[in-house]
């Protein structure tokens, strides 16, 4: 018994030198959890634009806006999505081509972006669920009616490709999609903060798991997420309509990882997709490129996508 009693101070101190480390590498993983989920930067709002009206619905309480021209009851409309940190407006020059073709266009925003009001917590589901609403309330209006097609760039792609899957209503009249240098996965996405934040590989996908709790302890439950697998494309929605890919050749914000499991994905699915990769298009900063406008207008004349 004493001699136990003497062991006993030595135990105590050696777990408690065990666990400081192991403290101090949690207390760390916990702080590189707010690192992960940003909020996108506030902008001031841009003034709208000659010919362009500016429209909002409120969806669970948040005003979720977007730019259109007049809309024309006889002629289908485009819907473009723009990226992460971006807004509406810079989706305007590539508009130009399916103005020019004969189509409505409407810039979807999503929420927080655009100089709109900020939110505590962001997450792509939000968007999603906005754009599935604001998508009903198009085909009410009979926007949908004579077809329509998306063109999303970065995060907007991802959108699209969630709120475009086969199984909504409002997909019915998708005549097209086209995804510019889109993200197609989340776990690459937690990977590559994984990597700046200089967070071991091995624990990558613990990470990507401990970040999916966090997230699911801050939503409702109708934006939970239940697995890893549901945050990537096929899961995450595979649109039943052609798809083109317009991918920048040196992607210096999502790499090569995204474009290459959305071809592998497509390659293993009967889907009607085309992609090309472009030397001269960078991944940002591209609202006009003449490269990808002669790519997207070939591919349309070659669906029949012309009005």
């Amino acid at each position: 018994m004493v001699l136990i009693a003497l062991m006993l101070p030595i135990n105590h101190t050696l777990i408690i030198l065990i666990s400081i480390p192991i403290a101090i590498i949690d207390l760390w993983l916990s702080f590189t959890l707010g690192l992960m989920l940003q909020l996108p930067k506030q902008r001031q709002a841009n003034e709208v634009p000659d010919g362009w009206i500016s429209e909002e619905q409120v969806i669970d309480g948040y005003p979720v806006r977007w730019l259109r021209t007049l809309i024309d009851d006889r002629k289908p409309l485009a819907i473009l999505i723009h990226g992460w940190n971006s807004r509406p407006i810079n989706m305007e020059g590539r508009s130009r081509m399916f103005l020019d073709s004969g189509y409505n266009v409407l810039l979807f925003e999503m929420r927080a972006h655009g100089g709109n009001i900020p939110v505590d917590h962001w997450a792509a589901m939000h968007v999603c669920h906005d754009f599935e609403e604001v998508l009903k309330l198009y085909s009410n209006n009979g926007w949908l009616d004579n077809g329509f097609i998306v063109h999303g760039h970065s995060m907007g792609g991802f959108i699209a490709q969630r709120g475009l899957r086969p199984e909504l209503e409002t997909s019915k009249n998708l005549k097209g999609l086209i995804l510019e240098s889109p993200v197609t996965s989340y776990s690459l996405i937690n990977n590559a903060t994984c990597k700046v934040l200089r967070i071991p590989t091995s624990i990558h996908p613990w990470m990507m798991k401990r970040l999916l709790r966090h997230y699911n302890s801050m939503n409702k439950d109708q934006y939970r997420v239940n697995d890893v697998e549901f945050l990537e494309s096929p899961q995450w929605g595979l649109p039943d309509a052609p798809t083109l890919l317009v991918q920048a050749k040196h992607d210096a914000t999502l790499g090569q990882g995204h474009w290459k499991h959305l071809v592998d994905v497509h390659s293993r699915h009967e889907s009607l997709f085309e992609y090309h990769i472009v030397e001269k298009l960078k991944h940002s900063q591209e609202r006009t490129n003449e490269g990808r406008d002669m790519l997207i207008s070939n591919w349309m004349k070659k669906e029949s996508l012309f009005f």
